[in-house]
């Protein structure tokens, strides 16, 4: 007898401002869950990942889709033997990951471009674990324009037991290799924040140019141990609004470099003691060349 197969779009719906909504209201009569029930995030339904059931004879739905999929890197394709309420809970039980000695994170890979780097980046006992629920994963790579179909290979009882009670944890090769998909999506987020909140700023700039300066911004902001998204965004910001070179300023590197204060607070410590005769003479001493001047053990660091 052969088995059923269920056809799902995994949405990140934090990827489009009114997606829920859409849902809600264009789709009533088809049925989704949320990765995030259950879990701390469970009041962020808006911006969460949401496991959809795409009857074929849905053309509506699938357009609707589709047109999200071409707007922003936020849709997979799902085949699995699994019922809804069964396959998402399984994929909200994959969001779970250690790294760092047991310090727990999301596997955001609702994110195309994140599901797209796991099966080169996880062990292969990890990869046949992680997609065992599901009998094909197909998503859009921007960058190439093309769909990718992920090779789903059978799970052992072995390799299921071995993460029933135990995240996947990550070791720092693993998220470095990962890291080019998570850069990408921060790159992205750094250009918009410019094009939101300083267009004069970057008016004429190519994109293709600003990209670069994104990658520079947060390769100078990693050799600060600045890490955190957050403020890899203010740095980008004050890069573009005050000067490419502030960090040239030696009472800036005095904060940046702080090893007592932790390195995703130097930034608004800084900005929040800095004397006005500093900022003046930041000003006064840009170098626009620094907009693509990347710290020296980084210039391998292009994505």
């Amino acid at each position: 007898m052969e088995t059923q197969t269920y056809t799902y779009a995994l949405l990140d719906c934090s990827a489009h401002d009114h997606a829920l909504r859409d849902l809600k209201t264009r789709f009533a009569d088809i049925r989704w869950q949320s990765l995030f029930d259950g879990t701390p995030e469970e009041h962020l339904e808006a911006a969460a990942p949401l496991l959809i059931a795409t009857p074929r004879d849905n053309k509506e739905l699938l357009a609707w889709l589709e047109q999200l999929e071409q707007a922003a890197p936020s849709v997979s394709w799902i085949g699995s033997p699994y019922a809804l309420p069964v396959l998402a809970q399984m994929l909200t039980r994959r969001m779970e990951c250690e790294i760092n000695d047991g310090q727990q994170v999301v596997l955001r890979f609702y994110d195309p471009r994140i599901l797209l780097g796991l099966p080169s980046a996880l062990t292969a006992q990890q990869k046949r674990y992680f997609f065992a629920p599901v009998t094909s994963w197909i998503a859009w790579e921007p960058r190439r324009q093309e769909r990718y179909a992920i090779t789903v290979e059978p799970a052992t009882p072995a390799d299921i037991s071995r993460f029933a009670f135990t995240p996947i944890s990550l070791t720092l090769a693993q998220r470095d290799q990962l890291m080019y998909f998570d850069k990408e999506n921060l790159y992205d987020s750094i250009v918009q924040q410019w094009r939101d909140t300083c267009p004069d700023d970057i008016a004429g700039i190519k994109p293709n140019m600003l990209r670069e300066i994104a990658i520079t911004a947060v390769a100078r902001a990693n050799s600060y141990g600045i890490t955190d998204a957050t403020a890899q965004h203010l740095f980008a910001g004050l890069m573009m609004t005050v000067s490419p070179s502030f960090d040239d300023n030696a009472i800036v590197k005095s904060y940046l470099k702080a090893e007592d204060v932790p390195p995703g607070d130097r930034l608004s410590n800084m900005i929040n003691s800095l004397p006005s005769e500093a900022w003046e003479q930041i000003a006064a001493s840009k170098r626009m060349d620094a907009l693509f001047e990347l710290p020296a053990d980084s210039q391998s660091g292009r994505a």
